[in-house]
């Protein structure tokens, strides 16, 4: 598990910023930051970060070296459906064989279609599976 915590202040390090400023301009409450010891946060609230930091998701989460910050960004459910469906028709597998391989329930993508909102969790997993940026993912 990423330490997110960890990640957010070095980043608000980086743009002169404190978590005091990240609460105070209501970006995330400070209880709410805190929880993130024990769980990940949302999409929106990472989206919410990484668009107030002006930072591309995979550079918020050291998954890139260069900030390549595209935004504001926006999720959008069937955006990023389609292009999981993309992926994995580009690598040929089927929704059953994709969710084998990353031993999810077979029935993942289908409620990624019906607009649940996947985990960062599972979006890890993704980005890693089909050595993509999440930005890929999402947007």
């Amino acid at each position: 598990m990423i330490d997110f915590i960890e990640l957010v202040k070095k980043a608000l390090e980086i743009r002169g910023k404190t978590l005091e400023n990240l609460f105070r301009d209501e970006i995330v409450s400070k209880n709410t930051f805190y929880k993130y010891r024990q769980r990940q946060p949302s999409l929106n609230t990472l989206i919410k970060i990484a668009n107030y930091l002006e930072m591309s998701i995979d550079y918020l989460l050291e998954r890139a070296d260069e900030n390549s910050f595209s935004g504001p960004y926006q999720y959008n459910k069937e955006v990023f459906y389609n292009n999981l469906i993309s992926l994995i028709s580009a690598r040929c597998l089927s929704n059953r064989q994709f969710c084998k391989n990353l031993n999810y329930s077979r029935d993942n993508v289908l409620r990624w279609k019906k607009g649940i909102t996947p985990s960062i969790t599972n979006l890890l997993e993704i980005a890693n599976y089909f050595d993509c940026t999440l930005e890929d993912l999402l947007f």
